[in-house]
């Protein structure tokens, strides 16, 4: 083996072992650096529908760096992979990616970036969605049957723009025929202000997703997804602090999505978080609500009135032993589920590494 490429091995492994922050150097100077990334979680839950209160556990691992190419310009690149330790139904499940991306960053004018992630619209729900596995998720951006339009996406390029305050982000994806999407936009705009040491920000989003109609089992499918069919949502959130630092975090949203003709729903979530001085403890409550408009068409569909989509509690508490070790406890009652018209109490409690 080349004496360099097992120096350069053997350096970042002792990098790996030692670190204590969220992510590992293997390599920096002064126009380029490389880290590897990543983290191991195992928890105990009551909220598999096969095997009750199982000790299950995902890892992710993945590298990032970046490049200055001038004073104005850096280039940089992020892979994270996901990996489920014990079986599941589908295999295909065990090892994916969980977001990868390549861009270029323009310093105080922004940066763009294309490949997997969450598109622009997301930004508005992303100062609710706090929680670690369990409690809110954007009510209508993930709530609407929890389709595949939301969360991370394929093919997306976004700018985004964050300078004195002032926060700017758009998004567009391309065809996706996996998930039947023809193409979709998002936007998100708004403004930070400072209170003191504390940050109070505003944000609106709309985001748009067109179906590909020609999908041969468009509609509502056995998994309970809609595929080919059109999306639109708006959105607005508040929020106050900084989730994680010393003090108190707060934050708000409400949304109002249109699913087809099926779903024309509205919903709220609100957050409230407090983190104790030094960051040992973290303490946060969450509650989502999340309603369906359109009461004929779930009359129609499910038999009976299924208009609450939504209606739940969640509570967490976070010890942070070290810098990136954490043990967690989340709690979700009461979660309105629209499918099943049932009440279900989940509960889970769990370790995480991060490196």
């Amino acid at each position: 083996m080349n004496k360099k490429l097992l120096s350069t091995i053997v350096a970042a492994a002792s990098v790996i072992a030692s670190a204590p922050s969220s992510a590992a150097t293997v390599f920096e100077n002064d126009t380029s650096n490389l880290s590897v990334i990543g983290r191991v979680k195992v928890q105990i839950n009551n909220n598999d529908v096969d095997d009750k209160h199982r000790l299950s556990g995902i890892a992710r691992l993945g590298v990032e760096g970046s490049t200055k190419v001038n004073d104005y310009v850096s280039v940089f690149g992020h892979v994270l992979y996901e990996m489920a330790a014990q079986e599941v139904v589908d295999n295909d499940e065990r090892f994916k990616i969980y977001d990868g991306w390549v861009g270029f960053d323009f310093n105080d004018f922004g940066k763009l970036q294309f490949g997997h992630f969450e598109d622009a619209f997301y930004k508005v729900s992303e100062v609710t969605d706090v929680f670690i596995d369990l409690g809110t998720t954007g009510s209508t951006y993930q709530g609407l049957t929890d389709n595949d339009y939301g969360g991370r996406k394929d093919g997306v390029a976004m700018y985004e723009l964050d300078y004195n305050g002032l926060k700017f982000a758009a998004s567009y994806q391309f065809r996706d025929t996996s998930k039947f999407v023809n193409y979709g936009v998002g936007v998100t705009g708004g403004y930070e202000f400072e209170i003191g040491e504390n940050p109070l920000g505003i944000l609106v989003g709309y985001g748009h997703t067109e179906g590909l109609r020609t999908a041969p089992d468009a509609g509502l499918n056995p998994d309970g997804l809609y595929y080919g069919e059109d999306k639109n949502e708006w959105g607005i959130s508040l929020y106050f602090g900084e989730m994680g630092a010393p003090g108190i975090y707060a934050a708000a949203m409400y949304n109002w999505g249109k699913l087809d003709k099926t779903y024309k729903t509205n919903g709220v979530e609100a957050v409230l978080s407090y983190t104790t001085p030094g960051t040992a403890w973290n303490f946060t409550l969450g509650y989502a609500y999340l309603h369906n408009a359109n009461k004929r068409e779930t009359e129609a569909l499910f038999g009976s009135d299924r208009s609450t989509v939504k209606n739940t509690w969640t509570g967490n508490i976070t010890y942070n032993l070290t810098s990136n070790f954490q043990i967690f406890t989340e709690a979700e009652f009461h979660a309105k589920n629209v499918f099943l018209n049932e009440t279900e109490n989940l509960f889970e409690i769990g370790l995480i590494y991060n490196f």
